[in-house]
Order: C-alpha cells, then sequence, then structure tokens
C-alpha cells in the first residue's frame, strides 16, 4: 500500500470519526457512574478559576501540586521546572535540570521532584531550593514505543505512577489496553508488569460507541499497531489524596477515567472540547482540589481549578 493511500485512509477515518462526534454532539450526558455508592465529585463544567498561561507554558505537559501557593510545570520541549504561582498567576522560577526533550509528567514527592520523558526515563531533581540544583536519570524497562506521558504518585506504597500512552507492555502485548506501571522509590525499580490495566473495550461499551467510532477506531488500529486504538490514551495520572481513587486523564479521547485502587473503574467523564482543547496535566492539592491543565494548541495554555465536593 502506497503511502498517499494509507494516509487518505488516515484522514478519512478521522473524518467519520469527527462526523460521530458531531452527530452525538446533543448527547448531554456527561459523567458515566459505574458503581452505585460512587459520586464523581467534581462538576467538570464549573471551574472555579482559569489560569491563562505564557508562551514559555504554551506546550503544558505535565503539573504538580507544590505547595499551598503554587504549582509545579513541564512543557514538552525543554528540561526546565517552572514554578507558577496561583496567587500571582505568573512564573515566579524556572529550574534547568537537563537538555531539552519530550518531558511529559512530573511529580514532588517530600523534598524531591520527578519528571518524566515519553522515552521512560525518569529524573530526580534535589536541592530545589538551591542555585545549583542535581538532576540524576534513571533509564526504565519502558522506551519511546510506550510513550510514557502521564506521572504521579501511589503514597500507599511509595511508588510513582507510570502512564503509557502507547504500546502498554514491555514483555507482554496487553493487546486493547492502556497500562500503567509502578516505579518503586524504596528500590528504584520498574515493575515487570502493569499495576493497572484500563480495557478500551469496555470503555467504547460504557460509551455506547456507535457504528461511525467504532469502524474509524478499527481502521486507524489496523494502519498504525504500534500506536493502538485511540478511543483513550493517557496523558497524565493522579492519586487522589482523600479517597486514595486513581485519575486517569486522556487527551486523545478527551476523558477522564475514575479508578478504584484496585484498578476497577468507577466513573467515565466526557470533556467537552470546546474547554479542554488539550488536557495533558492533572494533580490535586491535600485538600482534594483538583487541577487539569491544557496545552495551547494554536491560543493560550491554561489551567482549571475545580473544588471538591465531598
Amino acid at each position: 500500500m502506497n503511502r498517499f493511500l494509507i494516509s487518505y485512509i488516515v484522514l478519512l477515518s478521522f473524518l467519520v470519526f469527527f462526523e460521530s462526534c458531531k452527530q452525538k454532539s446533543a448527547d448531554t450526558k456527561l459523567v458515566y457512574e459505574l458503581d452505585s455508592t460512587y459520586q464523581f465529585p467534581y462538576s467538570i463544567l464549573e471551574a472555579d478559576e482559569k489560569y491563562n498561561l505564557k508562551d514559555e507554558l504554551r506546550e503544558i505537559s505535565g503539573l504538580s501540586y507544590y505547595n499551598d501557593h503554587s504549582l509545579l510545570c513541564v512543557n514538552d520541549e525543554k528540561g526546565i521546572i517552572y514554578k507558577f504561582s496561583l496567587k500571582k498567576k505568573e512564573i515566579t522560577k524556572k529550574y534547568v535540570f537537563d537538555k531539552s526533550g519530550d518531558y511529559e509528567g512530573i511529580e514532588v514527592v517530600g523534598d524531591q521532584v520527578f519528571v518524566l520523558r515519553s522515552d521512560g526515563n525518569i529524573f530526580a531533581v534535589d536541592h530545589m531550593k538551591d542555585e545549583d540544583i542535581l538532576s540524576v536519570k534513571t533509564k526504565t524497562q519502558l522506551n519511546a514505543g510506550n510513550n510514557t506521558e502521564g506521572l504521579g504518585y501511589d503514597f500507599q506504597s511509595n511508588s510513582l505512577l507510570v502512564a503509557c500512552k502507547g504500546n502498554p507492555g514491555i514483555n507482554n502485548n496487553f493487546k486493547g489496553k492502556r497500562a500503567i506501571y509502578k516505579y518503586s522509590l524504596k528500590t528504584n525499580k520498574l515493575s515487570d508488569s502493569p499495576a493497572f490495566l484500563i480495557d478500551q473495550e469496555q470503555i467504547r461499551r460504557i460509551l455506547d460507541f456507535d457504528g461511525y467510532t467504532s469502524f474509524s477506531v478499527t481502521l486507524v488500529e489496523s494502519i498504525n499497531p504500534s500506536q493502538g486504538d485511540f478511543t483513550f490514551q493517557p496523558s497524565a495520572v493522579a492519586m487522589h489524596p482523600i479517597t486514595n481513587n486513581l485519575y486517569v486523564l486522556g487527551s486523545v479521547g478527551k476523558l477522564l477515567l475514575v479508578l478504584n485502587p484496585e484498578g476497577d473503574v468507577l466513573a467515565i467523564v466526557k470533556l467537552k472540547r470546546k474547554m479542554f482543547r488539550q488536557p495533558e496535566g492533572i494533580c490535586f492539592s491535600p485538600d482534594g482540589t483538583m487541577y487539569i491543565s491544557n496545552e495551547g494548541k494554536g491560543r493560550a495554555a491554561n489551567i482549571y481549578r475545580f473544588s471538591y465536593h465531598k
């Protein structure tokens, strides 16, 4: 099959997909709760505040809670950690920790900051309060084919959570799944198998994909198997500080999934494309306040703040 024909088929499949989305635009249901005892605790269309970001963070790809007044952010181009003040609504400090690269996630754990690159490398950054910070890179078994995009922290197991946007497996295929691995901060080792697996077919079944959408998903996957289907591709992950539930954000698919600590899906939340142009980061403050960041996509990037409703 020649390159032109492949490009044409890919374009056609996306057109079919977006047409199906357009047909379903009248569907006002956004939150699908799968457990009768669970209620999604955020008003996803009613952000308490919106922070517009300047050009330096137009490509914001991850964020983490730092303290009551600040978040830490990275973009997917430069080896720089940005400190964003929630009070001043601007970048107040920058920390250069490595050369330019595709950095996708950031997480604060005690006095250390960890940054995830899309090729599976994890950077441990120390001495953030000093002028000369220390950065140590660790190579994991994951690679660019896994396309690691989400980084969170599991305080119960003292492990980093690493979400794969691409290939879910290291030694196994896990076809039709999306994977989240654990990186132990005690042993400095990545788990051999995923700690959490997200079933794409389950998502399609819950959201009741129509024929147009199912066809386009299957077509694109057959053309580009390494990428897998685009039902849901994780771009960020965070553990809720109060409930211990796992929040997995996906820019591809425009969904937010809530999993319980055992990995069962509690809720699927549709994200409105007009509001969430490219959601790439999620984090929580200790009181449960949720922050979601969006890349600019030709406009100013932003961060939304949502209050926690118990």
